[in-house]
């Protein structure tokens, strides 16, 4: 059995098609996803199946020349762009996003940018001066590592279908239908765990490329009428071209959503070129489309990069019409010049050694930049990472002396205090978003995902260097990441008063008992991990029998719907530990704010103000007559926010580490005001201090 040939014109114009939807969606689109990568995915996988079923059915898979045909169609294009944003990190970058940027490198150049994002847990983001300028490489490195999979599987299969006797072309369908099931099977339920995740995940988009590939098994679709197909590829296309305009694939894909771009394709492949007059596959072979084909590998590759570069480079905002139009116009150019200077050129086998000598040469060319990218990126991230702690340890010691004068953070919202003196932000806002409460280095809490094994009570004990010899009292943080988040402060009062303080939490899981029997507008209902997690904190908690337990007292997780909240749920939780005599001090939750603060601040640097969120006037819903004896509350909203406004930067310190979240400086600056609060809402505290 031997594989129908994969020379089909009007694919080559598809994926013209494909790129362009995606370049004009990052430029233009206001973040939504036009899946074009998915339809890219889906051409890919046709096309390979079809090469290494060739090769495999008939003389055999030569891999050296099968690996170096690899490193002439895709390395040359790639190596000036990542030459390009290498020297514009040196210029435009500070140290942290730099580090990163040389690692992603690195990990562009291994083909396992994919995973890179995912360990770093960076998602698939809209453009902006904090994005990444190489994230789109995540799908070329699915495919690459598809290009080293799929051989291998194939050739196994063949050799076992042969060795058994069994008819090729029945039993190697069924191989990919089984791959492919699996995969779509896997994208599914990685979906409803975490999508971003399942977003860039080689395993959850296997699928789009196999898929098509069952056509490559087959030309029995041939014998359509030429009617018929023609209307298949009008069909297809229409698909791949409404799809971003329909779907929300940022939020949808890869889960079921994703066959609509993927069965476009697989219709277009039906259609196979008809010639038809009208048809869509005619269109596409089209002198323009055909263009588009050519440089659409290139034109993928600059467009990104090329747009972070000018949001670091112009004070016009992502999407602005004549921003997006000039990196248009320059990517094109660009891309053009790629085709005509690199890739056609190198296209030809006269200018290249023997497979072997090409295979190898394209390994070394790989492997030793990353190398050397990805360990200096390390050195420098370490590096920055030091010289941020060593910034927020020196602040901790000004709190503490009240000596903190270019960095006042909260401490400037106070009436007394006079105005703000100019000084540079304590961290750059490429920092920020990485300015976290201790525990999130220690790896001790839990993600929020709904998995069984995150209902396992960790508990974070005081970080290296901070350990509180012979405490006089013991205090335990809980409820969720919004009262985590104030661990710093609670870190600076530790060492004052000689507390040993431990960190609770599981993310997005807010101390409750509510299993969905309270009404909505009072009680959020947790996910099954979180509740389980919430009845075993409960236990660990009661067995620990801390002096105090701090947790959240409101919540304004879905405000904008049901307000800030005064959870029945908490107050059942003060209730049970009242009954094994432990005190608690419930803190109102924080006001949220309407954008990334790291991300507004550092587009907009000159006036920081625009990104300021208007506070939501009104007491606490949380009133004393409303929670037993052993509660204490707290409200530190006017030390957060000033009258009016919650400001995004504060006393020269970027106040939030995202938009709901405090930063771990500015957490700091609020000790003195936990501080006070706490003489009131956990005396005892004090009274052991003496």
């Amino acid at each position: 059995m031997v594989a129908p040939s994969a020379r089909r014109e009007g694919l080559h114009g598809l994926r013209g098609v494909a790129v362009i939807l995606v370049v004009l969606f990052h430029l233009f689109g206001a973040g939504r996803v036009s899946g074009g990568i998915d339809v890219f995915l889906a051409i890919s996988g046709f096309l390979f199946t079809g090469l290494i079923l060739r090769r495999v059915t008939g003389e055999g898979l030569d891999l050296s020349a099968y690996l170096a045909r690899l490193v002439r169609r895709l390395l040359p294009p790639i190596l000036p762009v990542l030459a390009v944003v290498v020297l514009a990190s040196l210029v435009l970058l500070p140290a942290p996003m730099r580090a990163q940027t040389w690692q992603e490198t690195a990990a562009v150049l291994l083909y396992v940018e994919n995973w890179q994002l995912i360990s770093s847990q960076l998602g698939y983001d809209a453009a902006g001066v904090q994005t990444s300028p190489l994230q789109h490489f995540w799908s070329l490195s699915v495919q690459g590592q598809f290009y080293l999979f799929w051989p291998v599987v194939l050739t196994a299969a063949w050799w076992l279908l042969r060795r058994l006797r069994l008819p090729a072309r029945p039993a190697l369908a069924v191989v990919v239908l089984a791959v492919t099931a699996a995969s779509f099977g896997y994208a599914v339920h990685l979906h409803r765990l975490d999508q971003q995740v399942a977003y860039l995940h080689t395993g959850a988009r296997l699928w789009e490329l196999t898929l098509p590939g069952l056509l490559a098994l087959s030309a029995g679709h041939r014998r359509l009428p030429r009617a018929a197909r023609a209307g298949l590829g009008w069909a297809g296309l229409a698909l791949i071209v409404s799809c971003g305009f329909v779907l929300d694939g940022a939020a949808l894909f890869p889960g079921p959503w994703a066959l609509w771009p993927v069965l476009g394709v697989v219709l277009f492949l039906l259609a196979d070129d008809t010639g038809a007059p009208g048809s869509a596959d005619r269109l596409l072979t089209a002198r323009p489309a055909r263009w588009l084909g050519d440089i659409s590998y290139a034109l993928y590759l600059w467009h990104w990069p090329l747009l972070i570069i000018a949001l670091h480079l112009s004070p016009r905002p992502a999407g602005d019409p004549m921003l997006s139009a000039v990196v248009l116009a320059v990517s094109v150019g660009l891309a053009h010049a790629t085709h005509r200077l690199l890739e056609r050129p190198l296209g030809d086998l006269r200018r290249w050694p023997s497979p072997l000598r090409t295979a190898r040469a394209g390994a070394v060319v790989l492997v030793v930049p990353a190398l050397v990218l990805g360990g200096s990126g390390l050195v420098l991230d370490s590096r920055a990472r030091q010289e941020a702690e060593d910034a927020r340890a020196s602040l901790a010691q000004q709190v503490l002396n009240g000596t903190s004068r270019d960095h006042p953070g909260a401490l400037a919202l106070r009436p007394d205090r006079g105005p703000v003196p100019e000084a540079p932000l304590l961290l750059d806002p490429t920092e920020a978003d990485a300015d976290l409460p201790p525990h999130d280095a220690q790896g001790c809490w839990q993600a929020a995902e709904d998995r069984p094994e995150l209902a396992e009570v960790l508990l974070c004990p005081e970080p290296p260097g901070t350990e509180v010899p012979d405490p006089v009292a013991t205090v335990v943080i809980t409820g969720g990441s919004h009262g985590a988040m104030w661990e710093p402060a609670w870190r600076v009062l530790a060492a004052e008063h000689g507390w040993r303080v431990l960190v609770m939490v599981k993310a997005g899981c807010q101390l409750t008992t509510s299993t969905g029997q309270f009404p909505v507008e009072t009680d959020l209902v947790p996910n099954a991990s979180c509740q389980e997690w919430n009845r075993r904190a409960l236990t660990e908690l009661v067995e620990l029998d801390p002096d105090v337990v701090f947790t959240l007292g409101t919540t304004t997780a879905q405000a904008e719907t049901t307000g800030e909240k005064a959870s029945r749920g908490f107050v059942e939780v003060f209730e049970h530990l009242a009954e094994h005599d432990i005190d608690v001090v419930a803190i109102r939750d924080i006001f949220r704010m309407q954008s990334d603060v790291p991300a507004c601040v550092a587009e907009n640097l000159a006036d920081p103000s625009v990104c300021d969120t208007p506070r939501v006037p009104g007491p606490s819903p949380l009133t004393p007559d409303m929670v037993p004896d052993n509660v204490g509350l707290v409200d530190l909203t006017d030390h957060v926010c000033a009258p009016e406004v919650c400001q995004a930067v504060v006393g020269n310190i970027i106040a939030y580490h995202d938009h709901s979240h405090l930063s771990a400086s500015f957490a700091t600056t609020l000790a003195p005001a936990l501080d006070a609060a706490l003489r009131e809402a956990a005396p005892a505290l004090y009274a052991q201090t003496g």
